[in-house]
């Protein structure tokens, strides 16, 4: 230990006996110190000295520090040093126009626990920041559910921040409320630790010395599994029992001074409680341990646990990235781990809107702690400065950085001309090359050197996680590359597998001919299982997307060739394929698990309807029906269209094994299904952490976004595809698909030209950039790419149904025959109902075949709320009252948000006052007169773009002849005469 380490230590002892105000500096200062030495000290004793004063509540400035040696000569370095430290201390900086709004007002003014604000109860404090207080909150509006409350003096772009960003990595928002002078955000409770609260439990459980260098050594890293979860579930159980313990002595009804008390008075008794090894109460309050978050954090070790956590909380900030919003002040503080264990960003209060990169300059407002802050963003305090998401990604580093070292990284204003070391493994041993050189890549001082974006660490991290290469840092390390493969490969890397090969290897050498070839087919026999081990997943998932997605026929069916091969009898090329009869025998090497797995597969794939059958099906089809498959009852649901009923077993499924990259796959398949995007998202992230090199997950995650019109997201996605297997044009496609959607019409017509001059001159393709030319006016090259797509004999689903909308304006009866084509390949095509239903009922006028259509669609997707709107307009027309109004009833108790749906409702109500007013029904015509104009002005608040569509609309003609009407359309152009 160096004489400096011995001065500060010796002097933080005795700021721990007599107290930080009682403690004299000078005592410890040897007079006869050399300059250059002294100078060293006296700097790393006044910021040692301001830390613990600014702790204890008593802060003070680099004014006051420099004046307790006032004979001492300090230099430039010396005084940034302790200007750096007052910035630390201070925590959250914000511009002085910032400050100005909240100088007149404390956050002591904010209400205390115990007392009511509005509808809410405040029950405890569950933090403090710079600008708001968050409390426990009791809503009684909604049932006394439980919130997170924040209060705050200063109105925000925070919760329209967070209203825009729906993601597991993300806390949600409720609702925000305002009663003068008072702002609130009201966000879901999900628990109360953060990763701050974490660090501090490590801290005092591990070895650790703050001024002087220390390695720990892996055994106590890693001696003990990671008590992550274990604290969290702790700290969830105590505030729980303050709250059980406060409503059980007095009730929902106290006034605010008892309740304060008695909340104060259980929160001492629970930490007293906590220190003697007991708790208030026995009542383990529920939490959720059996979650894929949960089940990572009890499972690993700490410093892998701490790499998941970073994987999830990039994958939240590129989420944020790519809707433009970056966080600004990423720190332990703001990180909440929720109760089952999933990493939450917390407090969006200082983000800023960013497209590219944004110059901050001295009119931005703009916050962060000093701490985490990048080197750009410490620049932008002082001058104009080009900001972008790269600036997260440096204060995430430091994050991991402080959760793996238990210290900070070093900057240049702590070592002023010194270059800084940022490899975590120096300090902690337990921390791997890879997952070292990940965390000093963000930690770049310039921004180039740094991962380009949160997708791409997140991509690193979740690689480190699974034992993966890394692919955008270079492996330091090639014994961890080693270690890496054999982790993949625990058959052929274990010391029984080892030994086997040994022995073969040296029968093979003093054996005949005739052993050395046996020896040899067993390894190929044992090589081909493991390649077969790795391929079945991929096999099943690519099976299970072909319902959605019918043009990744030819992929599947090459895949599934692929991987038959390796159970198959070697014979010449033209030669019939055959079982190998090893792979059904008892001793030939293959586990249960992998001959049901295959057996799903083969089953699966026998219920398909192929354009071309696979060459294997007939000769494996009876094999796999001699035994039941492991799942087959959830895949028949599947493959029935009865998704509901596939769920519950599915997330059985998952729960027992977390890392099923089957079962997460056919869940997310049920999810998106049924429309729950956001679940199904969930989902295939899982599997893409399971799996990250398979391209199948990234292509559904794709299409559920696609769905979702989280069309930003959906376009890296299909990106990741194109990287993964370049010959999947599906991705092209899509990616395509998305491009449509946000209006970049040129940059899909480029995906689609790749996909083409890749080789797969499709029919889709060609109809897709043929509307993209028409939407971009040029009807020449619309005209040719139709007459192409025209040209191509379709196979697929989507084919089908593409060459149909081409060909119906033409011949509407030839569009049909092309949509039942359709549904003979895929029966459960919505999309083909779809397209059917529209032909009857709009163009041919046969109310009864499209009615046909109409109630097969509700049956596949109900919670596809247009479908029976739909229905209902149909059943209007044709005056069955009755039926339309028995499905008006559900949809009324929908609450559909969606414009189209609501105009549907609309036009269904004056359809039938219409029939009621020729029926003399006064009460009736009156009653659907209402409904009609409620949801017309419903309809045209979500999307004003339909009172155009009114103008011609037949199903509402009814409506125009009346006043309120045309005060609607007056109100609009009044509205739009007074926009600027």
């Amino acid at each position: 230990m160096t004489a400096l380490d011995t001065i500060v230590d010796a002097f933080e002892e005795q700021i721990a006996k007599e107290g930080v105000l009682h403690c004299d500096l000078h005592r410890f200062i040897a007079v006869d110190l050399p300059q250059r030495e002294r100078g060293k000290v006296l700097v790393e004793m006044l910021r040692v000295w301001m830390e613990h004063r600014w702790q204890a509540g008593h802060p003070v400035s680099t004014e006051d520090c420099l004046n307790q040696f006032p004979n001492d000569r300090f230099s430039k370095a010396d005084i940034d040093a302790l200007t750096f430290e007052e910035e630390r201390q201070r925590g959250i900086v914000q511009r002085a126009t910032l400050s100005n709004r909240l100088a007149n007002r404390s956050l002591d003014d904010l209400p205390q626990a115990g007392q009511r604000w509005g509808d809410f109860e405040l029950l405890c404090l569950l933090g403090t920041g710079a600008f708001a207080k968050v409390y426990l909150a009791r809503q009684h509006g909604l049932a006394g559910r439980l919130v997170a409350l924040k209060l705050t003096f200063q109105e925000t772009q925070e919760s329209q921040w967070l209203a825009t960003l729906q993601h597991s990595a993300i806390v949600p928002v409720y609702s925000t409320h305002k009663i003068e002078p008072v702002y609130a955000i009201c966000m879901p409770y999900l628990g109360n630790t953060t990763l701050a609260d974490l660090l501090r439990e490590v801290s005092q459980t591990t070895v650790y010395s703050k001024h002087s260098w220390w390695r720990s050594s892996k055994s106590r890293w890693n001696g003990a599994r990671s008590s992550l979860l274990s604290t969290i579930q702790q700290r969830h159980n105590q505030i729980y029992t303050v709250v059980d313990s406060v409503s059980r002595e007095h009730g929902t009804a106290a006034s605010g001074s008892t309740k304060r008390a008695d909340i104060s008075k259980a929160l001492t008794i629970e930490a007293k409680g906590s220190e003697e090894g007991h708790s208030l109460s026995s009542k383990q309050w529920p939490t959720n341990t059996s979650s894929f978050a949960a089940r990572c954090l009890s499972q690993c070790e700490y410093v892998q646990a701490i790499c998941w956590v970073g994987a999830q909380l990039a994958d939240g900030l590129s989420y944020s990235h790519c809707n433009g919003i970056v966080h600004s002040d990423v720190k332990p503080a703001n990180i909440l781990l929720a109760s089952d264990g999933q990493p939450r960003l917390l407090d969006f209060n200082v983000s800023y809107r960013n497209v590219d990169s944004t110059l901050i300059t001295a009119d931005t407002p703009i916050g962060g702690t000093i701490a985490y802050m990048s080197p750009e963003h410490l620049r932008a305090l002082k001058e104009p400065t080009m900001l972008d998401g790269r600036s997260d990604v440096y204060s995430l580093g430091v994050v991991l950085y402080q959760m793996l070292t238990l210290r900070l990284p070093k900057t240049e204003l702590d070592s002023p001309g010194e270059p800084c070391s940022h490899q975590p493994n120096q300090w902690n041993s337990a921390v791997s090359p890879g997952l070292s050189a990940i965390v000093s890549k963000c930690l770049e001082h310039e921004p180039d050197k740094r991962y380009a974006s949160a997708r791409e660490l997140n991509e690193d991290l979740t690689a480190q996680f699974n034992h993966e290469p890394l692919r955008h840092q270079s492996q330091p390390s090639q014994i961890e590359v080693f270690t890496k493969w054999c982790l993949r490969h625990p058959r052929l890397s274990s010391s029984v597998t080892i030994a086997s090969m040994a022995t073969l290897l040296v029968a093979a050498l003093v054996a005949t001919i005739a052993l050395r070839g046996a020896a040899l087919e067993r390894a190929d026999w044992t090589h081909r299982l493991d390649l077969l081990r790795q391929r079945l997943p991929n096999s099943m998932a690519m099976l299970s997307a072909m319902q959605a997605v019918p043009e990744l026929e030819s992929e599947i069916v090459c895949d599934l060739d692929d991987t038959m091969q390796l159970i198959a009898t070697k014979r010449g090329a033209n030669a019939e394929i055959a079982i190998d009869p090893r792979w059904s025998d008892s001793g030939s090497l293959v586990d249960e698990a992998l001959r049901a797995a295959l057996r799903d597969v083969v089953w699966t794939a026998s219920q398909r309807t192929w354009h071309s059958a696979p060459k294997w099906i007939n000769a494996f089809e009876m094999k796999a029906q001699q035994s039941d498959a492991s799942h087959r009852k959830s895949i028949d649901q599947m493959l029935k269209g009865q998704w509901q009923l596939a769920i519950p077993a599915l997330k059985e499924r998952v729960q027992l094994s977390p890392k099923d990259f089957v079962a997460w796959c056919l869940l997310g398949n049920c999810r998106s299904a049924m429309m729950d995007f956001g679940a199904a998202q969930q989902a295939y992230t899982a599997c893409i952490a399971i799996q990250p090199m398979l391209p199948i997950s990234h292509f559904l995650r794709g299409l559920s976004r696609l769905n979702d019109s989280q069309y930003e997201l959906a376009t890296e996605d299909f990106e990741q595809v194109s990287k993964l297997a370049p010959n999947w044009y599906g991705a092209r496609l899509n990616r395509a698909l998305a491009f449509q959607k946000m209006g970049r019409f040129d940059n899909a017509i480029q995906e689609i030209d790749r996909a083409i001059d890749s080789g797969h001159p499709t029919l889709s393709l060609f109809r897709l950039r043929g509307d993209l030319n028409l939407a971009l006016g040029k009807t020449k090259d619309a005209n040719a790419d139709y007459q192409s797509a025209l040209q191509c004999e379709p196979i697929t689903e989507a084919e089908w149904i593409d060459r149909g909308l081409i060909r119906l304006s033409i011949d509407p009866k030839e569009a049909i025959h092309d949509f039942e084509q359709a549904l003979s390949v895929n029966p459960l095509s919505a999309n083909a109902h779809q397209k059917l239903a529209y032909v009857y009922s709009e163009l041919l006028h046969e109310p009864d075949l499209s009615l046909e259509h109409l109630a097969k669609l509700i049956e596949l997707e109900p919670a596809q709320w247009s479908h029976r709107a739909g229905r209902a307009v149909v059943f209007a027309r044709a005056g069955r009252a009755d039926l339309a109004l028995d499905d008006l009833k559900i949809l009324e108790s929908s609450h559909s948000k969606d414009a189209i749906t609501q105009y549907q409702i609309a036009c269904a109500y004056s359809l039938l006052a219409s029939w009621a007013e020729s029926a003399n029904a006064t009460d009736a015509v009156l009653s659907y007169e209402r409904s009609a104009f409620r949801w017309t002005i419903r309809a045209i608040d979500t999307d004003p773009s339909i009172a155009a569509i009114m103008t011609t609309d037949p199903d509402v003609v009814w409506l125009r002849g009346k006043p309120q009407y045309d005060a609607i359309q007056n109100a609009l152009k009044t509205l739009q005469l007074n926009q600027p």
